[in-house]
């Protein structure tokens, strides 16, 4: 078996000799030699890859044999769509067969596409020549699926990137589901075609896991006596809900099944009377922001349960509503100043003052987003999530160690990252604003109907941005930026896998009703 480059191989030159000046005599010009047939029969004309948004490479391969023979030589060539695929690997060559590999790019949207290989044997390097008989074509689906949409704002970046596009006209309203007694709702997640959400009524705090595309109840699991539960994390096959029994270090966060709710253990931490914003998992493990005065991360073992590390944060301000951010070496928490820690052992690698930091009380609503510049960016001060109030935005050069910009409006809502633009709501401006992740400037503004306010959550997609007001929920197109669709069902917002928009109520908002409404966006 020999391996050959795609684009090697030897040239073959071919001499020339004349005869001396002679009269007379005659011209004979040679018959051409035909150019050989070389019939090449592929093991497979197709095959179909699936793969995942946050990681769309897939391997797709076949072998073309061919018959005939050749006193020439013989380039085997391949062309193919290169913004979709790459060779991976040289065209290796075993008697008259050659197996190709190929797979595709990382980084692809979340969409099913095809497209075709075509393979051909040559009789030069340029392959200006080709083999009769030798061209076929090797057809591949590959299927980018969506990620779920696992915790606060969706990934452990807390970005609500949602990388796809959607056609606002395909847009179709699924179903409501209502309960038959009031009550309250947090943020949902969800895993594959299931929503996981707390439900906070006059009977108790219970988590439901819904199908995505009718709404009904899959299973209920009830939390007890408790004052609060936060959303649901979903972390692989389980999901965990951090709980509020009593002011103390016994308070738990329950971990279920995700498939049926059954209980599988307690991870217990201290705290006082809190609500909780989502925790953050990353792999196997989970971080909670809380503590008994505040103002500590925890880090569990998803496997066992086991408390891995405990940290306290550097400024001290935050007791409850906050949530960490995580990627592969740290973990980020606001405390009036940005914390880092290394996830292996929670030693602190640094923390970045906030001057801009203004107390409002001890809640703090969402946690760091981190961006692509080697930056976070997080609201700067306390109180927003329990008061009607706006704080500016304010980007930390993390290699710096220090601060990159502050916006100069003030926001209230959890914004959302794509592609260098941050987007957020500003209820004192009455505008949503596309600010540069860049310098922090706006870039471009939509402004808000009259009598209308901005609530829940921001996400973005590769051509839309949607969120929601008191009155509707909008998408906004990222090049006209008009708007594309609205619907009059306002609440938080989540993407799931199977490409469905989840809108819930607000736990502390204005959004009328207690009914989740799930919407078709494909």
């Amino acid at each position: 078996m020999r391996k050959l480059m795609p684009f090697g191989g030897m040239l073959l030159l071919a001499g020339c000799s004349g005869g001396g000046g002679g009269t007379g005599g005659s011209v004979s010009t040679p018959t051409p030699t035909p150019v050989p047939t070389l019939a090449v029969t592929l093991d497979k004309a197709t095959q179909s890859q699936t793969a995942i948004e946050s990681d769309s490479r897939a391997s797709f391969s076949f072998v073309a044999t061919y018959s005939g023979t050749a006193s020439t030589a013989i380039y085997p060539r391949i062309s193919f769509d290169d913004k979709l695929l790459s060779q991976d690997g040289d065209i290796v060559q075993s008697g008259k067969s050659y197996t190709v590999s190929l797979k595709s790019l990382a980084g692809l949207s979340a969409e099913s596409r095809s497209g075709d290989v075509t393979f051909r044997l040559c009789r030069d390097t340029a392959c200006a020549e080709v083999y009769p008989g030798s061209t076929q074509t090797f057809r591949y689906t590959l299927d980018v699926k969506l990620n779920d949409w696992e915790m606060f704002q969706r990934s452990a970046g807390h970005t609500a990137y949602v990388h796809a596009s959607f056609d606002p006209a395909k847009f179709a309203k699924l179903w409501d589901k209502s309960f038959a007694d009031a009550g309250s709702f947090r943020p949902v997640s969800t895993k594959g075609g299931t929503i996981f959400l707390t439900r906070k009524a006059s009977a108790g705090t219970s988590v439901y896991a819904l199908d995505s595309a009718t709404g009904a109840q899959r299973w209920a699991y009830d939390l007890g006596p408790i004052s609060d539960g936060s959303g649901p994390t979903v972390s692989g096959d389980q999901l965990q809900v951090v709980t509020m029994f009593t002011s103390s270090g016994e308070n738990r966060i329950v971990t279920l099944t995700a498939a049926n709710g059954q209980f599988v253990r307690n991870m217990l931490f201290a705290s006082q009377w809190s609500v909780f914003a989502q925790p953050t998992a990353v792999g196997r493990e989970l971080y909670l922001a809380s503590g008994y005065y505040g103002n500590v991360v925890y880090s569990y073992n998803l496997d066992n349960g086991v408390t891995r590390w405990t940290a306290n944060g550097v400024s001290g301000k935050v007791w409850d509503g906050a949530t960490p951010a995580a990627d592969d070496q740290y973990v980020y928490y606001y405390s009036g100043s940005l914390d880092v820690y290394r996830r292996s052992d929670g030693a602190l690698v640094k923390s970045i003052a906030d001057p801009f930091w203004v107390w409002n009380g001890y809640s703090y609503a969402g946690g760091p987003i981190l961006g692509a510049r080697k930056n976070a960016i997080a609201y700067s001060g306390t109180g927003m999530g329990i008061y009607p109030i706006s704080f500016p935005l304010v980007s930390y050069d993390i290699e710096g160690s220090k601060i990159a910009w502050r916006t100069a409006g003030t926001y209230s809502n959890a914004p959302a990252l794509a592609k260098g633009v941050l987007f957020a709501a500003s209820n004192p401006r009455g505008q949503l604003d596309a600010i540069g992740e860049e310098d922090g400037a706006v870039r471009w503004s939509w402004p808000v109907p009259a009598g209308e306010t901005f609530l829940g959550n921001i996400l973005v997609t590769d051509n839309l941005v949607l969120f929601s007001t008191s009155a509707k929920v909008y998408a906004v197109s990222l090049d006209t930026h008009a708007t594309v669709w609205s619907a009059p069902t306002p609440g938080t917002l989540a993407i799931g896998a199977e490409g469905r928009l989840i809108v819930t109520p607000i736990i502390n908002g204005t959004a009328p009703g207690g009914t989740i409404t799930a919407y078709s966006l494909r």
